[in-house]
């Protein structure tokens, strides 16, 4: 299956993908599995910033299948480097749409994290809307190191075809990369707290601040204490290299 057109995001390679073009490559990997299992990353400039400083993470991003503009961030710092994306592909937006491929194709889903009983309610919520849904298994997020064995076990058992993993950045793609050569699903991806905006368990920004760019603001008024250091000292740092990369290919236009 041929990549599509890519920018060059501060070092990361983003598609240029819509939302549909998103769904029809993932119906394709499902249809037409590889060995391992394709990977996707919905990147944003927090998910970005701590892939700079890991350099596993860095690794584990700049080998996926795809990689979605996430965040507002990415799409700015794509006008800004001459790149535009199409649109903005978030998590959240995707899980409805993933479902209702599901169900249409007959394809399975696991859903793996949040706190207890979250992923089985996320379940729940998704069956009563798509009551043809296959959703074969579900686990919190919160196990020891010695339990990843026994879920890839329970995953692979479950003849999963999409593994959804809600366990927060880093921690959700770390816990893919290192199992990717045991699972047999088609495609895996992390999907923060997408879990949790589908139960309710956190509220979502209303609709015109989704349209307009600040989600994040959103987010930051509503879980200050957990969110001040992602938004406004790393929104700060990602401005920064962005600067930067812009002083530098402006210096690299003038020695030519």
């Amino acid at each position: 299956m041929n990549r599509g057109e890519r920018a060059n995001i501060l070092g990361f390679y983003v598609d240029k993908i819509t939302m549909d073009q998103l769904i029809e490559r993932i119906d394709g990997f499902v249809k037409w599995p590889k060995t391992n299992a394709h990977t996707i990353v919905l990147l944003n400039p927090h998910l970005l910033l701590e892939a700079k400083k890991i350099a596993g993470y860095k690794d584990y991003i700049q080998k996926a299948d795809i990689v979605t503009a996430d965040g507002i961030g990415i799409l700015l710092a794509g006008r800004v480097l001459g790149s535009r994306f199409p649109e903005r592909v978030t998590g959240t937006d995707l899980m409805p749409k993933l479902i209702e491929l599901c169900a249409d194709k007959g394809y399975s889903l696991y859903f793996l994290g949040g706190e207890a009983g979250i992923a089985e309610k996320a379940k729940q919520i998704f069956e009563q809307k798509y009551p043809t849904v296959k959703i074969v298994g579900t686990h919190h997020g919160y196990f020891a190191p010695e339990e990843e064995k026994k879920i890839v076990m329970e995953i692979n058992k479950k003849k999963t075809d999409i593994l959804i993993v809600c366990m927060g950045a880093y921690k959700q793609e770390m816990f893919i990369q290192r199992h990717l050569n045991e699972l047999t699903v088609s495609v895996c991806f992390g999907n923060g707290a997408a879990f949790d905006f589908i139960t309710g368990k956190r509220r979502r920004a209303p609709l015109l601040m989704q349209r307009f760019g600040i989600e994040w603001l959103f987010r930051l008024f509503v879980e200050p204490r957990r969110l001040w250091k992602r938004y406004l000292i790393g929104n700060a740092i990602f401005i920064w290299l962005l600067i930067r990369e812009l002083i530098k290919r402006q210096l690299a236009c003038g020695q030519r």
